[in-house]
């Protein structure tokens, strides 16, 4: 009888931390580096999200970026695996429209959207300074935070 409680107990304790851990990630968008102080009119966009991803293994994610807006967005990760390495491309055209890699890996953009279009962003965490004997866990997460606002009106 005391064996089954042993057994059930570790059960429960693997299972809550096995929930814990997989959780961690959920809002990891909506934390301090992922935020942008100074809002000018920008509104946080619901298709924002964060993930668990693994070191040096490129990622995709999709979002749909509405006509006649600018919009900014900002990447971000756990302190110390910097760079992160993204590229926003057009989903149905496949042309290339941002690479931060040919701006020394800036973690936010900003820019105009004239129509409506689905856009991709290939993602890899670099992690220059971390090493596979360093790391414990050769995961981390990342939040793609999305903010748009109406293009202003220009002229008199």
């Amino acid at each position: 009888m005391i064996r089954m409680k042993k057994i059930y107990f570790l059960l429960i304790a693997l299972f809550i931390t096995t929930s814990a851990f997989s959780q961690r990630c959920d809002n990891y968008h909506k934390s301090g580096d992922c935020k942008i102080y100074r809002s000018d009119g920008f509104e946080y966009y619901g298709q924002s999200r964060s993930a668990l991803l693994e070191i040096k293994k490129q990622a995709t994610f999709k979002a749909v970026f509405y006509g006649d807006r600018d919009y900014k967005v900002v990447l971000c990760t756990d302190y110390g695996y910097y760079p992160i390495h993204y590229v926003i491309s057009n989903a149905d055209t496949q042309e290339i429209l941002y690479d931060n890699s040919e701006d020394d890996y800036v973690e936010s953009v900003g820019f105009t959207i004239d129509k409506t279009q689905n856009l991709v962003f290939d993602i890899t965490v670099l992690a220059e300074d971390v090493k596979p004997k360093d790391s414990f866990d050769l995961r981390v997460c990342v939040g793609v935070n999305i903010y748009w606002r109406k293009v202003p009106k220009l002229g008199f």
